[in-house]
């Protein structure tokens, strides 16, 4: 168990909270993909941590980007500066981060892996697209964080917004993809829903050991005792499970 401090707090609209914590061996050991369990109390209620992806790394301080979705989301917004977490992490296994070019496709909360993702390309100037969608108005400050680190980015809203492509970021990348087939490279990175990756495994030209995906899933432990976040091995027996042997799988490895 660790203790990390909050150095920055904003929110992003009503519903997003960027945080920013003090803890250096997470900040330097942490790759994209990976998360941490954090207790969102200084009390046992609620009793069990809740898994957040790790957002960014930066010297000695690693960031979070979550939404208010509930009880334990809701107490972690309400810290502020200087207060501290317990925590634990690094944990589960990231995203290959040496392609040599890369598709990244993102939405809504799908963003942070990917950022983080993006930011290690940019670094070592690995070219990538970033497709990121958003469902309404109101996520809308998400593609707003987005641009403000410069990404190449193709952005879509599925209410009509102008200037933006009107449908979901899947829609946006297979009208993209027929297009510029020739484009598209062999490495494909992904967070999102389910229906999502289970619509790129069918896109004729894509094979799914070409796709990179990073599960969402409730988890308890963070470390693979508890077996709440168990999903099925694909043409061979057993499970894997997210916390452990994930978040990050091969498309190709998991039974959707």
């Amino acid at each position: 168990m660790k203790k990390a401090k909050i150095v920055k707090k904003r929110f992003l609209g009503t519903s997003f909270v960027e945080l920013w914590l003090e803890e250096s061996d997470i900040a330097h050991l942490a790759s994209p993909g990976q998360f941490v369990m954090v207790a969102s109390g200084t009390s046992y209620d609620p009793f069990l941590k809740r898994p957040f992806g790790i957002l960014s790394c930066q010297e000695n301080q690693f960031g979070l980007l979550f939404e208010i979705v509930g009880r334990g989301t809701q107490i972690l917004s309400q810290l502020e500066i200087g207060d501290q977490v317990d925590l634990l992490g690094p944990l589960g296994n990231g995203f290959s981060v040496n392609p040599n070019e890369a598709i990244l496709i993102g939405g809504g909360r799908g963003l942070v892996p990917l950022c983080f993702l993006a930011q290690i390309f940019t670094i070592k100037k690995i070219p990538f697209q970033f497709f990121f969608g958003v469902k309404n108005r109101q996520e809308m400050v998400l593609i707003d964080y987005l641009s403000e680190l410069s990404f190449p980015m193709i952005v879509s809203c599925q209410e009509k917004v102008n200037g933006f492509y009107c449908g979901t970021v899947l829609d946006a990348f297979i009208d993209w993809f027929y297009q510029f087939p020739s484009k598209t490279p062999k490495k494909i990175y992904t967070c999102g829903p389910q229906g999502m990756f289970q619509a790129l495994s069918r896109i004729e030209g894509i094979q799914p050991n070409q796709i990179e995906v990073s599960l969402e899933s409730r988890m308890g432990c963070g470390y693979g005792v508890c077996l709440s976040c168990a999903v099925k091995k694909k043409d061979a027996p057993g499970y894997f499970h997210v916390c452990k042997d994930g978040p990050v799988f091969q498309l190709g490895e998991i039974e959707l």
